[in-house]
């Protein structure tokens, strides 16, 4: 199953539904403005990131500079504090399943959640609709 977080239904949301169900995944989606994040799930967040806070942190939000959350100085329990009280200053959406993590919809990224053959079919059907032989490539995946 796939767990999307978002505080706000735009595009990059709705479109990353569409592709993941386009590929027949279970998608569970939450906002989290009405059902804030607990504090475990924020720590799994950022578990799963390989960034930490960089993948999950908005900064380019108002209320991230508003609680000046770019700060060296706040503790990992402030942040969540922060992250429950205030879920705008996460990136939106968030996708994520038992292992990986990403944000916002990027088509590249999103195949991370759909088998290396699946992948590999994909590929081979997009270079059919330009009129490329897929055999001419070696696929490194």
């Amino acid at each position: 199953m796939i767990n999307i977080y978002y505080h706000t239904n735009d595009p990059s949301k709705r479109k990353a539904v569409k592709w993941l169900t386009a590929h027949q995944l279970v998608v569970n989606e939450r906002n989290i403005t009405k059902q804030p994040l607990t504090r475990s799930e924020i720590f799994s967040l950022l578990n799963k990131s390989i960034n930490g806070t960089a993948d999950l942190i908005s900064t380019r939000s108002k209320d991230t500079k508003a609680l000046q959350l770019t700060s060296d100085s706040l503790t990992i329990n402030q942040l969540v504090n922060a992250i429950q009280s205030n879920p705008h200053v996460l990136k939106n959406p968030i996708i994520c399943d038992e292992n990986k993590l990403i944000t916002g919809f990027d088509q590249e990224k999103m195949g991370i959640f759909i088998s290396q053959q699946e992948r590999k079919d994909e590929l081979a059907d997009l270079l059919l609709k330009q009129d490329i032989q897929p055999q001419h490539f070696a696929f490194p995946f």
